[in-house]
């Protein structure tokens, strides 16, 4: 059994599932999508040498009866499936629980059917199946205990003490990479935050001081990347000072081991990582 609930852009949401008013037949595209490999060729050899890839967009198809009163309920779908406008789209069956965000690019009624049926077509640009669940996990470097309400109460991993330079597990649950958001809070005076996996030896290092009460927020998401510092409720774009040996970090399906550090001051901060789990398919 699954369940499908659409939401259109003013947060209204509805089941098309367990509905009385619609009968699904079908939906088509949530599997994993196609992917576009380019490779060129040499005279010299057979075959080609692989050069990059990447996932296409996805397309989902929704195919559905109307039931009486097939006027009202026909409507009804209008409103939440509005030509050329967004829709997210939120799947739930035994194992997952995703959504993913979409266009509705067709939407073609057979009006003169014995029984009304709708075939919705919906484009995807950004292919991948999002969990529902945030997971959300901080660093402290001054209180006397770690806070982590999902992986680490689920794990039963016991932390009583704080060092300076604690390794974290960040749990990406899903099966792809994926970006995060990065909050680094200062609750005193901070020279050079720093964030490291310590696996891959990837860093991100922002040049500069802050002050108690600053706010760093970086989004290592691909097509959202961006880095803003927040003093006294002002906001500015701040990606500049990203150090040059920097990566956009990135947690890799697993287990993702990070730490935080600073040329003076890594006492005072608070950093939380914010990830979303991503799947190809459900």
């Amino acid at each position: 059994m699954f369940t499908l609930i659409v939401q259109n852009p003013y947060g209204e949401q509805m089941e098309l599932t367990h509905n009385p008013a619609y009968s699904i037949s079908s939906i088509d595209g949530i599997d994993p999508p196609e992917a576009t490999i380019n490779t060129t060729r040499n005279a010299n050899y057979d075959g080609s040498v692989y050069n990059s890839s990447y996932m296409n967009e996805r397309q989902i198809t929704i195919t559905l009866a109307i039931n009486k009163p097939a006027e009202a309920n026909r409507i009804n779908l209008y409103r939440y499936f509005k030509t050329k406008s967004s829709v997210r789209i939120f799947f739930k069956n035994g194992s997952r629980d995703v959504y993913i965000d979409g266009y509705v690019k067709t939407i073609q009624i057979g009006f003169f059917d014995k029984k009304q049926t709708v075939q919705i077509v919906i484009e995807c640009p950004r292919p991948h199946f999002n969990g529902v669940d945030l997971d959300v996990q901080e660093f402290s470097s001054i209180y006397p205990l770690f806070e982590f309400p999902f992986a680490i109460e689920e794990e039963g991993i016991p932390f009583s003490e704080i060092i300076l330079a604690q390794e974290k597990s960040i749990i990406n649950h899903g099966d792809l990479e994926t970006g995060v958001t990065i909050n680094i809070h200062a609750m005193g005076p901070v020279d050079t935050p720093k964030i490291y996996n310590v696996e891959t030896g990837e860093r991100m290092i922002i040049n500069m001081e802050m002050q108690a009460g600053d706010d760093i927020d970086i989004n290592t998401i691909q097509g959202e990347k961006s880095i803003k510092f927040t003093r006294e409720g002002v906001t500015t774009n701040i990606i500049g000072r990203l150090d040059h040996s920097s990566s956009w970090l990135q947690m890799f399906p697993g287990d993702n081991v990070m730490t935080v550090d600073a040329e003076s001051g890594v006492e005072y901060l608070l950093v939380t990582f914010t990830m979303s789990d991503q799947f190809e398919g459900v």
